[in-house]
């Protein structure tokens, strides 16, 4: 298969996807650090600013990634579409969080710009490392990553939301929400791992009539 043997590109998306990488650990630890020291004082919001930067740098580094890794994925008629409505959805949280660091933008319509975004990311890596996963050459454990992550982030958005809006019992609202975000965080903190990984495949350059090989096939 083409998608298999062709390596042009794979330098420069390597090092995408280890930028990518760096910022997501810096987008955690600064989220943390939100919440575990400005969010109990009620701000300033120093570290809440530079994790909003941080989302944008990180929606740009992205893109190249994703557009290097969805060429290996066997095509079908929804991969197109799926492949430019992700790469859009990474442009607008870009955007929604420079806006929002500019204060060009409020609050409440960023973060719903950013769920949606990292939604349709999570769409993107399950749906994907679903083909991906009997493709040759493609490291499985970067499949099943992708696959955890996608899910995790497509089942934990949706229960914390419900749990958010539900008229109920406030032990079973808190549930929701707890279950809902622990989901969700075990996968958006896994997710600079699979840029790291996805760094280490993309920076391998096959032998001539190969298909990339990857350290990671070794441990896959």
């Amino acid at each position: 298969m083409d998608q298999l043997i062709d390596i042009r590109g794979y330098s420069t998306a390597s090092r995408f996807a280890y930028a990518a990488a760096a910022a997501g650990a810096a987008g955690a630890v600064t989220l943390a650090a939100m919440y575990a020291v400005e969010v109990p004082r009620g701000g300033p919001y120093v570290f809440g600013t530079i994790n909003d930067a941080t989302g944008a740098v990180f929606n740009v580094l992205v893109i190249p990634v994703i557009l290097q890794v969805h060429r290996r994925v066997p095509p079908a008629a929804w991969t197109g579409p799926v492949k430019w409505l992700t790469v859009t959805a990474c442009a607008a949280g870009a955007a929604s969080s420079a806006l929002l660091v500019l204060r060009v933008l409020d609050f409440n319509t960023s973060t719903a710009v950013s769920v949606a975004s990292i939604t349709l990311q999570g769409a993107w890596l399950f749906l994907v490392h679903r083909r991906l996963r009997d493709v040759e050459g493609y490291p499985r454990r970067l499949s099943r990553l992708g696959r955890f992550i996608g899910g995790a982030l497509l089942a934990g958005l949706p229960v914390a939301g419900a749990g958010y809006v539900l008229q109920g019992p406030e032990w079973l609202r808190m549930a929701l929400m707890g279950a809902g975000v622990a989901t969700g965080a075990a996968a958006w903190l896994a997710w600079p791992y699979w840029y790291l990984l996805a760094g280490q495949y993309l920076n391998h350059k096959p032998r001539s009539g190969t298909a990339p090989a990857s350290p990671l096939q070794a441990t896959g």
